[in-house]
């Protein structure tokens, strides 16, 4: 008798995990890019592509927000070629309206691209196993961040 509700138990128990599996298997995962294009993922700004091959590290990364400005820094690691990097973000950054400014390069890459009111540097580095993409976005500092000149109230 116990052989045999050891048996039912154990079936039950296989079933019942064959069934969780399926359903978790048919679902579809949410996925953490804002919105995807052919070769290209947007994480948080939809201005700034980046290529699927890279992945977030989200304990790298950091976003500030306010209801006028958002900024912060994405580090995206994954194994690609340097030169290959460069020229992706060269096309894609001004296929979304940023201008490329310019760069420096020896060993690390370093690109500044500028847009209305913000910039936008995309630091690549590269190690044996894999490259890391650091994407930072700022705003352009100007007149409009300096704070208003005081009302005379007729005190000199």
């Amino acid at each position: 008798m116990k052989t045999g509700v050891m048996i039912l138990a154990a079936a039950l128990l296989c079933a019942s995990a064959c069934t969780m599996f399926q359903k978790s298997a048919g679902q579809e995962q949410p996925t953490t890019p804002q919105r995807e294009a052919a070769n290209v993922v947007f994480y948080t700004f939809p201005d700034i592509p980046v290529p699927k091959e890279l992945t977030l590290q989200r304990e790298r990364s950091f976003i500030y927000e306010t209801p006028h400005l958002k900024a912060g820094v994405l580090v995206l690691t994954g194994n690609v070629d340097m030169a290959s990097l460069e020229t992706y973000f060269k096309t894609n950054m001004g296929k979304n309206g940023w201008r490329f400014v310019n760069s420096y390069k020896y060993g690390d890459v370093i690109l500044n691209f500028a847009k209305d009111d913000k910039t936008s540097t995309v630091r690549m580095t590269r190690d044996p196993f894999k490259s890391t993409v650091e994407i930072w976005v700022g705003p352009i500092g100007g007149d409009e961040t300096a704070p208003t000149a005081a009302k005379d109230d007729g005190f000199k």
